[in-house]
Order: C-alpha cells, then structure tokens, then sequence
C-alpha cells in the first residue's frame, strides 16, 4: 500500500492551477503513525508520499515519521520507501543529505521556462530566481529527482521550452502533466497548439533516444508502455488507484487526493480503519468508464484517472459516476496517435536505447549500474 499523507494544508506559494484546499491544518505525528500503522497491515511494504500544501512547511514531521518507520523495520523487518513532491522553496542540503540517507524520491514541482507564469509568491513576485540554485542542489544529491512541470491554457505555448529547461539543467525524469480542471480555460486553439508542442516533443525524444540519452518523458513514455501491456495496462491501474488512499491532515481517508475533504469520498480515518464496504463501493464506480468513452478506440490505453469521480443528480436521486474533464479527452486523442508514431519510427530504426529501454525487463537495474560505475 501506498499512503499519501497531506502533512499539510499550508502552502508558500500560490499557483494558479493548484487543486489543494489552502488552510492552516497540519497534520500531527498521531495521525501520522496511525497512518503508517495501517498502511503496514496485509502487507510486507508500504510506500508514504509526504504531500501538501508545501509538506516542507512540516519538515519536522517527515524527520520523525521516517524515524518511526525505521524503527519498525528494525524491529519487524517490514520494508517502507518514500517520496515527497515539493516545490523546492525550503530545499536546503540539511534536508537533501536527510533525503539520501533514508532513499526519499523528490518530485520537484518546477514549470521551467514558465515558472513565473503560474508559480509565484504569495505577494505576486518571482520564484524562478528563488530556485535557480535549488535545482543543481537537489540534483546533487539526486541525480534522478523528477522534474514534474504543470502545462496550462496560459502556458501551454512554452510545453516544449519547459522540457528543454529542465533537460538542460540536469533532469532525467520529466514529467507533464496538464491542468485538467473544467474551469481551466482551454479552446480548440490551445489544443492546436499543445498538438505542435508534442510534435516538438516527439523530434526531441527521438533525438535523445537515437543519442543513448537516458531520459524519461511522460507522457510519451506511458503511452508507450500503455502499447506494450495491453489490457494488463489497466488492469496494472486500476489495483495501483485501489492502493493509494489519501489521509488528510486530521486524519480522515479518502479514495483519492482530488476527493480530499468531500464526505461522499471518505472511507474512514486512520484511528477506526478503513470501511471496506464503501471503499469497494467507490472502486468499482470509480473503475467504470464514462459512458462516452464505451465506444473510443483508445480507452483500453487512455490515462483516465480511476478513482475520478462527481456526484449528479438523477430521477432516481443523487448518484456517483465515474467522471473524465473534456480536456483529459482531448488530450489523450492528441498525445496517443503522436507516442505511437514516435515509437514506431524509433523501432524502425532499430534504436538500441528504445529496444533496451522498452523490451528488457532487467533495463532500469543494469541502467543503475552503470551510472555507479562512472
């Protein structure tokens, strides 16, 4: 199991697209082992995602949360691993050199190139510059810290700039992910556009593969993959959304981090356990598709977020479905069509980085190993 944990609900910054409820709630070090306790039962490892708000703002709460759990494993042998998403503002090598000696992945939440179009300060001002020394620090410390950037209506001309920058200041691992919120203004122009940038995009990861670049770029990536699972692909998704329950600062446990707070998806809280009635309940609603994908050509391969759901009223009374935003739709039209392109011309070519990338099982062991030996 995996447990999210919103250690808090504050937040330095004030980007424009963000989905988290902004408040002054934090989590305590009760909830926080009641938590770990919980995610360790029916199993022999437990992943904990430190999330926020900015979790930084509890730096002191993930110090002893890890404490706690390797006290655990000391005792019983059960495994955990960890992660974080963070925005790197309180980044400091105190903490990197923390992260590296309990093996704590960093996701850095940076829009590149447009960093200052939607992530700024509370009072309006820049935070490209705050960060302009953070990022050679984490990677330091964490050569494969991923790079996660947010692509919006206002910034979505820059998606291929923004991939370039965090390229070039070192990330191996780049993620995309779009603003999928349905009062995000996109437009069929947009839409044109982010169509242009991927086609940037898949030149690029041509280029890098054909050079023995190792680098992952999503979306391209998880469409890829998505290609060569199959219908293991989702059935590998669907198990992954029924593992990963998010815990709120006070406690409460809910499906998913976009239902964080809505009582309609709340499936307990860390002191009396999980209602596995309700939950199995909002899993098999949650794993339908919206009926408007029945008849796609690519919903066995599209990145609907299981577990996304809303609440409509019916004749029949209030009902929850299984909900997808237009703009996640259009978007795994326009992506799919051009990662398929992308990676039959890299198999064409025979390239032995896409061949050994995709095709061997043992590629991201051997591919350690040979970045130790260097």
């Amino acid at each position: 199991m995996q447990l999210t944990l919103h250690v808090t609900n504050q937040c330095n910054l004030n980007c424009k697209y963000c989905f988290v409820a902004r408040g002054p709630e934090s989590m305590s070090l009760d909830v926080a082992k009641a938590a770990v306790r919980l995610g360790m039962k029916n199993t022999k490892t437990t992943g904990i995602l430190f999330y926020g708000g900015e979790p930084l703002m509890e730096r002191q709460l993930i110090y002893d949360v890890v404490a706690f759990t390797q006290g655990i494993k000391a005792e019983t042998g059960h495994h955990f691993y960890y992660k974080m998403t963070t925005n790197g503002i309180l980044l400091d090598e105190e903490f990197l050199k923390f992260s590296q000696k309990c093996n704590l992945t960093i996701g850095f939440s940076h829009d590149g190139v447009a960093q200052d179009d939607c992530r700024l300060s509370h009072d309006g001002k820049s935070t490209a510059a705050l960060l302009e020394e953070k990022i050679p620090l984490l990677l330091k410390y964490q050569p494969y810290a991923i790079g996660m950037s947010v692509i919006d209506p206002s910034t979505v001309h820059k998606a291929s700039k923004i991939v370039k920058f965090l390229y070039r200041q070192g990330f191996k691992y780049v993620t995309m992910n779009m603003n999928y919120d349905r009062a995000a203004p996109w437009t069929k122009e947009h839409l044109d556009i982010l169509s242009g940038e991927y086609e940037k995009l898949a030149k690029l990861y041509i280029r890098f593969t054909n050079a023995e670049e190792k680098f992952y770029l999503s979306p391209f990536d998880v469409k890829i993959v998505s290609h060569l699972k199959g219908e293991k692909y989702h059935t590998d998704r669907r198990k992954m959304s029924k593992n990963q329950p998010s815990i709120a600062p006070d406690g409460k446990i809910y499906i998913a981090s976009i239902h964080l707070d809505k009582p309609t998806f709340q499936i307990g809280d860390v002191f009396m356990g999980i209602d596995k009635k309700k939950q199995d309940f909002l899993f098999k609603r949650g794993s339908k598709l919206p009926e408007p994908c029945s008849e796609c050509a690519i919903a066995p391969r599209c990145n609907y977020a299981y577990g996304n759901m809303c609440e409509v009223e019916t004749e029949n009374g209030t009902q929850i479905v299984p909900d997808i935003s237009p703009m996640q739709c259009a978007h795994e039209q326009i992506i799919t069509p051009i990662a398929d392109r992308t990676a039959e011309k890299l198999f064409e070519q025979k390239s032995a980085m896409f061949i050994h990338k995709h095709y061997n099982e043992m590629y991201p062991v051997i591919s350690l190993v040979e970045d130790m030996v260097k």
